[in-house]
């Protein structure tokens, strides 16, 4: 079973709890405890039960003229480097960010790997191994993985995925690029 890091339910689950009476009519029975219990950050919960959680959001979510389940990847993203993992990022680089990536990755999900090789102006990424693949997830990663690379100093990205395993592909591959004045801010 492939869990996620608690960090990823919080804001969710927040949310979910400011529209409880919203969100108890939406929520499948097995769910609705996450309205209840306290949420641990450092602890796993199935990653079945996150994307659980999401399609609910993304119903609950007012529209915004990004799709829903992007602006979750977003802001996902967002919280992660500048929160509780901050510390990869303080001094993020284009050429540190694979090691940052990767490292984020593992501490997010317990299953799949994240792997990134940077040149001049682009990138690969790789995701291989994940144990939960899902349409939400496709939809969520890239714009996470925009995220990271303006974290690192990136101001234009453009990612074309490439590859799914949904799709039968061995792993999910993204090809990412930006011009050469957008390296650094």
């Amino acid at each position: 079973m492939a869990n996620a890091k608690g960090i990823s339910l919080v804001d969710m689950v927040k949310y979910l709890r400011s529209r409880r009476e919203e969100a108890i009519a939406l929520l499948p029975e097995r769910l609705r405890r996450y309205l209840d219990e306290k949420i641990n950050i450092a602890l796993w919960y199935p990653e079945e039960d996150m994307i659980g959680l999401v399609r609910v959001l993304v119903q609950l979510m007012p529209a915004t003229s990004e799709p829903a389940l992007r602006l979750i990847g977003r802001l996902n993203a967002r919280h992660h480097v500048s929160g509780a993992y901050a510390h990869l990022f303080a001094d993020a680089d284009v050429p540190r960010l694979p090691l940052r990536a990767r490292s984020l990755w593992k501490a997010m999900h317990d299953t799949g790997d994240l792997h990134m090789v940077v040149g001049d102006g682009e990138a690969e990424v790789e995701i291989s191994g994940y144990g939960h693949p899902s349409a939400e997830m496709c939809e969520m990663i890239q714009p996470y993985l925009e995220e990271l690379f303006f974290a690192a100093g990136v101001k234009k990205v453009r990612i074309v995925k490439r590859a799914c395993c949904r799709a039968g592909g061995a792993a999910c591959r993204y090809q990412v690029s930006w011009p050469p004045e957008a390296d650094s801010i």
